[in-house]
């Protein structure tokens, strides 16, 4: 896990060594154990490394026999020593037992289509002097950011905008439609950043820069998995493959040369990953959150689970100081707004497990893959709700309007208010509108006349097998890059630790899109196959649960103890952008218990805290 940096153009010795430091220097905590640079005709590649393979010998940027090939990485590539084995048998020499240093040797061999022999997670960055070739890429789930910027003859990159800020790459002008498209999803988008000038590598992409010119590609994609023809395979046999790839999964992920453990949280995905870890680790250490709030607090089913297993358990109690304290340490280092309330416990999180391990497993991706939402089921029950006469629909819609909102969790009266208010929308519009902040028309409500955020377009369907296959493949393609694991990396990354997730090795993941449906849903049962494959090591208690998640107390926290928090940052927000009235009507009627308004003013509070970073 390192943060990865560089350019490639004509730029003088001074100012590159200026822009160097620079970009290095923004990149701190990405990697708190070094930073190299390498410079190779008009080419520097840098890398803030945290030590995890290697330790000692393993320092970035890495280079072929004869030094005209280097490369710099960001994660981890699992299937290095098998590369490795294969290269050293076509006659490469290597210099460390870096996972890092295949990457070279296999551009020698492969080119750009180096990334189609890679199993891991990653961003990358090779450069060939002789035939004057940059080659970016980012894993096939996004695992792993990459950014990049180009202007008068020259390409930058890097693991985060700031270091293309630093390096004068980019100015700071806002990508206002990106930002409407954040206040709407609660992310920014790929390919889009938070900056005009700046771009994001999509998952599964590739940057070719030469004398050509750029090109960009996609060299994998999920959704095109949701289209493929489902396999024809029993529930026993399906639970079989998945129970297989995901122990494989979980045991390349374990390559580690500094101490590892897991982050728990009582659920079923995180359970798996500790369980089928637990007997390939002599001592496992499992690492928890919870909250000062009944009804959130989930740390009873983690402890049950530490019991079983026999893991060196450590928790953390979060309250509402506490959890301030990490939205305040992020703002310092959040490039782009992010409106998952759960960055801030993840860090904390990360910040506790710091204290004793470099590496984490954590269980994200498990619910793209096998329908864990409730929003799954809700796309299932649409098409039965739309039967109903129009008079059945203004009626629940008027008595959950006069039922006003629960204090509690993700609560039924919460979710059935959510399925009423989008249940006729299109498939793609009506579950962003379940998983995102602020619906188009809210939005446009909110807007300021002049206002640079305009309203984004609708989104788009992806082409699938069926209705929930093409929404398991807009998470795969959006939600989870975009919000989980960028959430995962920015928040481990400002702690200095590395996650990762083994539901999102790309050979289960392609297995799992090509399950059918009914092995995922049946009724009101999810992760179907998912719960068969698992019960023999994970506790009955555990398969039982519903989904539950990171649920941060943010309703109830808004309306309390953060009210004047909320009150003063919203407070400064730029009028110019959004309506003064319309963003104090969203909290008073939180605060009034009228309409649970969460999501909308959490996504203007960590957009105005982003504007002031």
């Amino acid at each position: 896990m390192c943060g990865i940096y560089g350019v490639v153009g004509p730029l003088g010795e001074v100012g590159r060594d200026a822009m160097s430091a620079a970009m290095g220097a923004s990149l701190a905590h990405r990697g708190p154990d070094g930073d190299g640079t390498r410079t190779l005709g008009d080419a520097t590649l840098g890398c803030r490394r945290l030590a995890i393979i290697d330790v000692a010998g393993g320092a970035q940027p890495l280079a072929n026999e004869s030094g005209d090939v280097i490369a710099v990485c960001n994660g981890e590539i699992y299937n290095h020593a098998t590369l490795r084995a294969r290269l050293v048998a076509r006659g490469h020499r290597f210099r460390t037992g870096s996972d890092a240093e295949v990457l070279p040797h296999l551009y020698e061999e492969h080119g750009a289509d180096l990334v189609h022999e890679l199993e891991g997670m990653f961003a990358l960055a090779v450069w060939d002097v002789r035939a004057r070739r940059l080659v970016l890429a980012r894993d096939r789930l996004g695992e792993k950011p990459l950014y990049h910027a180009s202007a008068g003859g020259r390409v930058w990159f890097a693991s985060e905008p700031k270091a293309l800020l630093a390096a004068g790459a980019a100015g700071r002008e806002p990508d206002w439609p990106a930002l409407a498209a954040y206040l709407c999803q609660g992310y920014v988008p790929w390919p889009a950043s938070a900056f005009a000038g700046i771009a994001q590598l999509p998952p599964g992409g590739r940057l070719v820069h030469d004398a050509a010119g750029i090109r960009l590609d996609r060299y994998w994609e999920a959704a095109s998995w949701c289209g493929a023809p489902a396999l024809d395979l029993g529930p026993a046999e399906a639970a079989a493959q998945v129970r297989a790839e995901l122990a494989r999964a979980i045991e390349v992920a374990l390559m580690s040369d500094v101490p590892l453990g897991v982050f728990l949280s009582g659920g079923l995905d995180s359970t798996a990953i500790a369980a089928l870890a637990r007997p390939r680790i002599g001592e496992l250490a499992t690492f928890s959150i919870g909250f000062d709030v009944p009804g959130f607090d989930e740390l009873s089913y983690a402890a049950l689970v530490s019991r079983v297993l026999g893991t060196r358990h450590r928790t953390l109690t979060v309250t509402p100081d506490l959890f301030l304290d990490g939205v305040r340490s992020l703002a310092r280092v959040l490039d782009e707004p992010l409106a998952d309330p759960a960055l801030a416990p993840t860090f904390l999180l990360s910040r506790m497990a710091r204290e004793d391990v470099k590496v984490v497993l954590v269980g994200e991706g498990g619910d793209e893959l096998f329908a864990g939402y409730p929003t799954y089921l809700g796309a299932a029950l649409a098409a039965h709700y739309r039967r109903l006469p129009p008079a059945a629909h203004r009626t629940l819609a008027a008595t959950m309007r006069r039922l006003g909102t629960s204090a509690g969790n993700t609560t039924l009266r919460y979710l059935v208010r959510r399925f009423v208010e989008e249940a006729g929308a299109p498939p793609a519009v009506r579950h962003r509108a379940w998983t995102g902040c602020m619906s188009r028309e809210r939005l446009a409500a909110l807007v300021a006349p002049g206002s640079p955020l305009t309203v984004p377009p609708e989104p788009t369907a992806i082409a699938a097998r069926t209705e929930v296959d093409g929404l398991l493949g807009l998470d795969l393609e959006g939600y989870l890059p975009d919000d989980l694991l960028a959430k995962l990396d920015r928040a481990g990354m400002a702690a200095s630790l590395e996650g990762r997730a083994p539901f999102m090795n790309h050979r289960l993941v392609e297995l799992a899109c090509r399950l059918p449906v009914g092995l995922k849903l049946r009724g009101v049962e999810t992760k179907r196959v998912l719960r068969q494959a698992l019960a023999d090591v994970v506790p009955r208690a555990i398969i039982r649960r519903r989904k539950r998640g990171l649920t941060v107390p943010l309703a109830p926290w808004l309306a309390g103890p953060l009210r004047s928090f909320a009150a003063d940052t919203l407070g400064r927000l730029d009028h110019r952008l959004v309506r003064e009235h319309a963003v104090r009507e969203l909290l008073d009627d939180h605060v009034a218990r009228r309409r649970d308004n969460r999501r909308e003013l959490w996504a203007l509070i960590m957009l105005q805290l982003w504007t002031e970073s």
